[in-house]
């Protein structure tokens, strides 16, 4: 840890220290000593005697591409927010922050269980001693994390109050669980006391879960960041904005939050600290060997504190970063990358400051939503049922889309396309799929309009519904983002090019996420990134029961819901992936979506950021990160 010497201390000397004051009392007559007195006077020798320099906090300083929308972390999906929860919560399960492959190790379990009973059991042994953050909710007592606590935490995925966006991965999961939300549901009160046989409370420390049938991603559902326990205490406590108080056992605590403009963390005294696990680490890998020089043999966390700052317009960003604003860059906007990394190559000036840039094909997926729902925004639906009109306009509308341009005039050529709704770098993905049917292709998309009946009747240029009336295209995207206006000026512009009329709407990004919810919209910009590695994590998005959850689309087609439950049972092999092909094209013959491309990402850091290695599944690396201070300080001079 960094230390330096107050300014104004006077420097080191071996020569007895004098002093400017005179004492004549002391010196004259001897008579007892004024306890109170000589303590002025000993106060005042002291303060001008050598003082050690305090230790510099090391403070992180870091932006979001969007705002967060809260911390509860059982009514959250979207990143940002589960990115800070990460800080804050500990799951059961976590993943090692060096293995790639990912691993997942134990977290807050003292190991990862063996499946019992033909895979439909899982016992978890909580360790001991785990203590919450201190919250007024404790009343001054320390709180130790209990078996109960994941319990209740469970339960409230399931309690329709809470409105969960992540209710379906524990829908048809746990023996119980789905009945006791029914009777949720028809008496208004969920029954957090009610015994299940799917959430075993052993003790204090044992916890065990019974699925229903067999789901060989059960471990990775207890690994994402917002299956986290909760103290039902806390919860109760702060009822009337639980998104606000958030408490768990986490390396940091929320110590201020400004919505939409200022989250700051700071590290959390009670919690027991991590040590690096370099068991994984590839010894041929850059970052693992900095990894490990950086942070081996340290407790964890390192940073003091935290500060993050949701600005979603890229040039802020990329000037905070660039005036030493900020140490991490997250993401470097595709609108700089020509500047960043002219010729495939870190820029010069950026390189004699010692940036680095972590550059990743990252496991997510960007897509265009269409809301297949027979009624948006309150109205009619033009692009919304499965008839074969409906069908043929929205492929219609993919065929007319230039993805192309997009990858290479907007992402500046970081980006792949993608064939199917699995992202690279997850189980299931195959690099080999390819398909023509989301192909840049005017003619074709004119000829399908033709086709069914979408001509022009009036002449002013601009196609009508079969029965004549008007077709007007609305599209949502995220106000606050340049990426994502120029993408939906590329998508107003395509479309006129077959004669299809759209209008683009930017909305806060909280906002949209809350529309799309609720069916408000008509077609919108999406992204998904991985809350673990495997497929079904990416198709469940278009599975019929998430409608109003992750199934923004509102897709509902029995065949592709079938395939979906039979792949759950299934471990990965030949025959779970002959399953994944099934449903790929039914999205393709759907089109409930545009499919967008898989972006690769640059992140770039300061010299005087140590341990950086940018997870593919954890949304934040706070807890591995160390500063040095003085090299930040001298950079800012």
């Amino acid at each position: 840890m960094s230390t330096s010497t107050s300014r104004g201390a006077p420097a080191t000397s071996n020569k007895p220290l004098k002093c400017r004051y005179n004492f004549p009392a002391f010196a004259s007559r001897p008579r007892a000593l004024n306890p109170f007195r000589f303590a002025i006077v000993l106060l005042a020798i002291l303060a001008l005697a050598p003082q050690p320099a305090a230790a510099e906090r090391k403070v992180l300083r870091f932006a979001f591409r969007t705002a967060e929308t809260g911390f509860d972390p059982q009514r959250i999906d979207d990143r940002y927010s589960v990115g800070v929860c990460e800080n804050l919560f500990e799951g059961l399960l976590t993943y090692d922050y060096l293995a790639r492959p990912v691993k997942l190790v134990p977290l807050v379990a003292e190991a990862i269980p063996q499946p019992e009973e033909g895979g439909t059991r899982y016992t978890f042994r909580i360790r001991p001693g785990i203590l919450y953050a201190e919250d007024p909710a404790f009343k001054g007592r320390k709180r130790e994390l209990v078996a109960k606590d994941f319990e209740y935490a469970i339960k409230r995925f399931r309690d329709p109050a809470n409105r969960s966006p992540y209710e379906w991965l524990f829908e048809n999961k746990l023996v119980g669980l789905d009945e006791l939300a029914e009777r949720a549901k028809k008496t208004g009160k969920f029954d957090y006391e009610a015994k299940i046989a799917g959430i075993e409370v052993r003790d204090d420390y044992t916890v065990s879960f019974k699925l229903r049938e067999p789901d060989f991603n059960f471990l990775y559902v207890l690994a994402m960041p917002n299956v986290v326990p909760v103290a039902r205490e806390v919860i109760e406590a702060y009822a009337a904005d639980t998104h606000a108080h958030p408490v768990g056992t986490g390396p940091f605590v929320l110590r201020e939050w400004v919505r939409r403009s200022k989250i700051v963390l700071e590290r959390n005294p009670n919690h027991r600290g991590y040590e690096l696990d370099a068991r994984y680490a590839n010894p041929a890998d850059e970052w693992d060997r900095r990894a490990i020089d950086a942070l081996a043999g340290k407790r964890l966390p390192l940073l003091d504190r935290v500060e993050i700052y949701p600005i979603e317009d890229e040039q802020p960003r990329f000037l905070a970063f660039l005036n030493r604003e900020h140490d991490i860059l997250d993401e470097t906007p595709f609108a700089f990358i020509h500047q960043v990394l002219p010729g495939g190559k870190l820029a010069p000036a950026l390189a004699r400051q010692g940036v680095q840039v972590f550059q990743e094909l990252q496991p997510e997926l960007t897509y265009y939503a269409f809301n297949v729902s027979m009624v948006a925004e309150g109205r009619p639906n033009p692009i919304g049922g499965y008839t074969p009109e409906r069908v043929a306009l929205r492929r219609a509308l993919v065929l007319a889309h230039d993805r192309a341009a997009e990858i290479e005039i907007i992402r500046k050529g970081q980006a792949i396309p993608a064939h199917s709704p699995i992202a690279p770098g997850v189980v299931g993905y195959d690099p080999a799929f390819r398909t023509d049917a989301q192909d840049y292709d005017p003619p074709k998309a004119k000829a399908l309009l033709d086709m069914f009946g979408y001509v022009d009747r009036d002449g002013d240029g601009v196609r009508e519904q079969p029965d004549g009336k008007p077709l007007v295209i609305r599209h949502k995207y995220n106000a606050g983002s340049q990426e994502q206006r120029q993408l939906a000026e590329l998508y107003v512009k395509s479309l006129a090019d077959v004669g299809l009329r759209m209008e683009a709407q930017g909305v806060m990004f909280a906002d949209m996420l809350k529309d799309k919810k609720v069916g408000n919209y008509m077609t919108a910009t999406s992204a998904w990134i991985a809350d673990y590695p495997d497929a079904q994590n990416f198709l469940q998005l278009l599975y019929g029961p998430n409608t109003g959850q992750s199934n923004d689309s509102a897709f509902r087609l029995a065949e592709y819901d079938r395939l979906y439950e039979k792949s759950i049972a299934l471990p990965d092999g030949p025959e779970r992936n002959a399953l994944y092909r099934e449903m790929n094209r039914l999205l393709l013959a759907y089109a409930p979506w545009r499919l967008g491309v898989h972006r690769v990402f640059n992140h770039l850091q300061y010299p005087w950021v140590k341990g950086y290695k940018k997870h593919p599944i954890l949304y934040t690396n706070f807890k591995y990160l160390d500063l040095d201070v003085a090299a930040q300080h001298l950079a800012m001079k």
